[in-house]
């Protein structure tokens, strides 16, 4: 791999969002015309801190 200085535009453009917690999953069905997040899903599984639910801890990296 190139160090950062030749990686392309759109590719610290999806780097930053990463950085601000932005899903892959949203990332992965925006940049395609078919939805495949529930592809990534199914690999990869829900996540063990339920952040989405009411009442579940607050847990936000620094």
């Amino acid at each position: 791999m190139g160090d950062d200085q030749t990686a392309p535009q759109e590719a610290h453009s999806v780097m930053d969002l990463l950085a601000e917690h932005v899903p892959l999953t949203l990332l992965a069905d925006l940049a395609t015309t078919e939805p495949r997040s529930g592809e990534i899903l199914r690999a990869e599984g829900l996540p063990a801190d339920e952040w989405w639910a009411d009442g579940a801890p607050e847990t936000h990296p620094a």
